[in-house]
């Protein structure tokens, strides 16, 4: 079913990868909870130009789903789960090997800058809004994937997303309005992060 979507999108064809991700969405969906695959997977599943391949798995969850999921994924988990807080973020972290890759499965996620603060809301506000590449298996918006390569400084990640947005701006901005407000960002920070982004209707 994945590789049929691959084709339909004339996505770069990754059938290992393809496989692995198969198997996590089969894996997690007993724990009947919410969360969203990100970082160069989910990128590279909506077409967003990467500089190689995607390497690892990411999965973002709130924390109490991501505890649940841990109990489905326990038997290929490589620690334990814990809250860790390293440089500019903190979440609950663990990680598994499946079917050849890392996933890293990842609970309650925050970003702290000196640029803004951000916490990732997967179940009152991204889940909604996220495309549904098979079933059980949703991926982050771009609107959040854009926010968290603005706050990391990384250019080469979030030019590419930004030009993805402003192919189709009424796709996106409104999510991303949506998560400025919930976050209580000040017109000055979304300036700033507007310069770096240069998107269409953001500060209309």
């Amino acid at each position: 079913m994945l590789e049929n979507y691959i084709k339909h999108k004339s996505l770069v064809p990754n059938p290992g990868l393809e496989h692995a991700l198969s198997a996590v969405t089969e894996l997690v969906r007993p724990a009947g909870v919410k969360w969203l695959a990100g970082g160069s997977v989910g990128l590279w599943l909506q077409g967003v130009p990467l500089n190689a391949p995607p390497r690892d798995i990411d999965i973002y969850a709130e924390q109490p789903a991501a505890s649940l999921i841990h109990i489905q994924l326990e038997a290929w988990a490589t620690d334990e789960p814990r809250w860790d807080e390293s440089g500019i973020y903190a979440s609950l972290l663990s990680h598994y090997e499946i079917e050849g890759y890392t996933l890293e499965l990842v609970g309650g996620f925050e970003v702290r800058t000196s640029l803004a603060d951000y916490k990732v809301e997967v179940e009152q506000v991204l889940e909604a809004a996220a495309f549904e590449i098979i079933p059980g298996l949703k991926v982050m918006p771009l609107a959040h994937e854009l926010i968290f390569n603005l706050l990391r400084g990384r250019p080469d990640r979030y030019r590419a997303i930004a030009a993805q947005i402003n192919a189709k701006p009424d796709k996106h901005i409104p999510l991303l309005k949506q998560i400025a407000l919930r976050r209580g960002w000040s017109l000055q920070q979304q300036k700033e992060m507007n310069k770096l982004a240069c998107l269409q209707g953001w500060l209309d």
